[in-house]
């Protein structure tokens, strides 16, 4: 056994597999050495001395190939790569072994080989696990060759894929259920999809290939589809666990879960996510020999269909980044942007929503959010109060003097205070119809509700003591009037 594995690995490298995708190697190897093993001991091989050697090979400036006489197998030297110099069976000739095979095996052995049929052998029994005597004991139409492999191979492979997809549906159920949707718990979940796909890729299709021996076409197939799916599943397993982190990172307590910190830390999450299954998606796509041009070309042609396509959507983005970094704004927060007063519910990657007063909601782009001018009224430190108290034109000056003093007592040390913003009250102007007394005040916190009791509380005892003290408030300064149809004014102003 040894010394047959020994002859089998010498044999190998006497094949050029650089043009086979590098996990079809492996299969191509083992079937070309057996299709080219079977046509070399059926044909008539040249004297030994007819085959080129290394004067034949220096006479001619380094032959470049040789090709076996009445035969289309050729050897080739290498021209580039690990192997350059050596001389090997050519790409075309290790791709056509199967052909002349065909073509040569109703002929009968020139020579008697050390074990006869070898591909009949491995195309009707199993590997090491299954021993001939249990395929001999098979019925003779179960070890008929169909497409390359007996009919036991077929039903034992198609046994065993509807049985791992009869598992997987079953999982794919159950992990479907349970944890909230958008949550660390939920992404971790749905990591058993990926994962059963990942180990029956990487060790259940290898091993059921080996156990019942597929050969041919079957097994590269076999072989590049558990490569591929194996890269593919590994990249969905870290895209799962790339934004499970995230929203690990999001639930945390001083992150708000719509805050913009919550989506541009799921933003990040997910351009990590897809730059690693790009690189993953790539290295499989070299493995199964993919060409990578075509498809850097096709990505490079979407990207700019979709650049070009999503233009406000890419607007809006850049606008979360500008709110990110200047932070005008937080969820929970009162502002007047544009015209909107409300408290900001949502701040997402393309919009932020806003419950305005009137409890309508409202939606505007992140990219005009940056844009405009925002008025956080939930971040002032204070509330500041600007009123104007018009008394009568002909109130005398002691009477004047009296409400400015008036006004001052009512205000002086009263209830959220600032204390370095103390009331103000000034006799402004004189108008035509009354005297104007302007009046500031100021309230922290900011509590609009209890700014608004304590406006109350001081309009109310400012009227009472102006009352006491015989101050009057100046009157309207027009009314309306009704006549008769003949008169032309139907207002005529007081004065």
């Amino acid at each position: 056994f040894q010394k047959l594995m020994e002859l089998d690995a010498r044999s190998k490298r006497t094949l050029d597999l650089s043009g086979i995708a590098p996990e079809a190697r492996r299969e191509t190897a083992n079937d070309a050495v057996v299709y080219l093993y079977e046509v070399l001991t059926r044909i008539e091989l040249p004297p030994i001395e007819e085959i080129p050697g290394d004067e034949e090979i220096e006479a001619n400036s380094g032959l470049e190939r040789w090709t076996l006489p009445h035969t289309e197998i050729t050897v080739h030297r290498v021209a580039d790569g690990p192997r350059e110099g050596e001389y090997l069976f050519s790409p075309e000739t290790v791709e056509r072994a199967e052909e002349f095979y065909e073509r040569t095996r109703h002929l009968p052995y020139r020579r008697q080989p050390p074990i006869e049929n070898v591909s009949v052998f491995l195309e009707t029994y199993g590997g090491w696990g299954i021993p001939p005597a249990w395929v001999d004991a098979l019925p003779a139409w179960m070890r008929g060759i169909y497409l390359g492999q007996a009919l036991w191979k077929w039903v034992a492979l198609l046994g065993a894929v509807f049985s791992f997809l009869g598992l997987f549906y079953v999982v794919y159920r159950r992990t479907r259920r349970g944890a909230q949707p958008r949550s660390a718990r939920r992404y971790i979940s749905r990591l058993t999809m990926p994962g059963l796909l990942f180990v029956g890729s990487v060790l259940g299709l290898p091993a059921l290939s080996d156990a019942i021996l597929l050969t041919g076409d079957v097994a590269k197939f076999l072989n590049l589809a558990a490569t591929a799916i194996s890269y593919l599943s590994l990249a969905w397993i870290v895209w799962i666990l790339i934004l499970a982190s995230a929203e690990a990172l999001v639930s945390r307590p001083r992150i708000a879960v719509e805050s913009l910190d919550a989506s541009l830390i799921r933003l990040t999450a997910r351009l990590i996510a897809i730059a690693a299954v790009v690189v993953l998606v790539f290295q499989g796509a070299t493995a199964i020999g993919i060409p990578l041009v075509g498809l850097v070309a096709s990505v490079s042609i979407g990207g700019l269909a979709v650049a070009l396509a999503a233009q406000d959507t890419l607007k809006s983005l850049l606008g979360s980044l500008m709110i990110f970094i200047d932070k005008p704004y937080r969820v929970g927060e009162r502002i007047i942007a544009g015209g909107h007063d409300g408290v900001v519910e949502q701040i997402g990657l393309r919009s932020t929503r806003i419950r305005q007063l009137d409890g309508h909601v409202t939606a505007i782009p992140n990219e005009k959010m940056a844009a405009m001018d925002i008025e956080n009224v939930e971040r002032r430190e204070c509330i500041r109060r600007k009123t104007k108290l018009r008394i009568a034109t002909g109130t005398p000056r002691e009477q004047v003097e009296r409400a400015l003093q008036i006004v001052r007592e009512v205000l002086a040390d009263h209830e959220g205070m600032p204390a370095e913003q103390p009331p103000r009250v000034y006799f402004e102007e004189f108008n035509p119809d009354s005297l104007s007394i302007v009046v500031f005040y100021w309230y922290a916190p900011p509590d609009y509700w209890a700014f608004l009791d304590l406006g109350e509380r001081m309009n109310l005892e400012i009227v009472r003591r102006f009352a006491e003290a015989g101050i009057e408030l100046a009157p309207p300064t027009t009314k309306t009037q009704l006549i008769g149809d003949g008169d032309a004014s139907p207002e005529v102003p007081a004065r």
